[in-house]
């Protein structure tokens, strides 16, 4: 699609063997959009690939900061009307953050998320993940029960007016960001989705579950979020 006003933001760690084919599709699908990727400090030759694209914005953090610390540095940066953000593998291919656009620029959702009904995984992601879920739909009552699906796009009006509030630095960024959207009543586009490649395999360990609670307690708790 041509002449989209849109920032297509990328998170990138360790993405050595597939952000070039990344790069490729999301190129040749939208010549005209505004691309960034931010390499978050990768000790792999990431940030090696990324050298040689003049269409493509670079952000490079020397050190691993997370994958909240990552979007907001690309939201700082994007200067387009609509945001979408994708893994660095691209699960969801290039077909679905056309969708998003489309219904972010008709008007459908204020926020357009990538939603999974189904997705492979092992028995212990899947214990974990039902327990997460259930702490956050009890903590924030969503009516959103996949929440960490890595595809998602917002009007920039919201994002802007949020990023400097945020306080994510890891993969809870999506939560908050879904938060702040309750709280700013903003219009939830759920967008079904299959990604393309799904793992079996948990690379979740319990550090990264307690991790994840804390800070999940943190954003339920922030009162800054209700000044203003």
């Amino acid at each position: 699609m041509n002449n989209m006003n849109l920032s297509i933001i990328i998170p990138a760690y360790n993405a050595e063997n597939f952000i070039n084919n990344t790069l490729e599709k999301i190129i040749s699908s939208f010549p005209e959009s505004e691309i960034i990727v931010i390499n978050d400090g990768s000790n792999d030759k990431t940030l090696e690939k990324l050298q040689g694209y003049d269409n493509i914005k670079v952000i490079n953090h020397e050190k691993n900061v997370g994958k909240g610390m990552a979007l907001r540095s690309g939201f700082d940066l994007a200067s387009k009307d609509f945001i979408i953000f994708t893994d660095a593998d691209l699960p969801y291919g290039v077909e679905n953050i056309n969708k998003i656009y489309t219904l972010l620029s008709d008007g459908a959702g204020d926020v357009v998320i990538g939603y999974r009904k189904k997705f492979k995984e092992g028995l212990f992601r899947h214990i974990t993940h039902l327990s997460v879920n259930i702490i956050i739909q009890v903590l924030f009552w969503f009516n959103i029960y996949d929440t960490q699906c890595g595809l998602k796009g917002f009007k920039k009006e919201f994002i802007k007016k949020i990023n400097s509030g945020l306080i994510s630095k890891n993969f809870t960024i999506d939560i908050e960001i879904l938060y702040m959207a309750k709280i700013l009543k903003q219009r939830i586009f759920k967008l079904n989705v299959k990604a393309g490649d799904e793992k079996n395999v948990s690379t979740i360990k319990i550090k990264d579950i307690i991790i994840m609670l804390i800070e999940i307690l943190k954003i339920r708790f922030n009162k800054k979020y209700f000044k203003n």
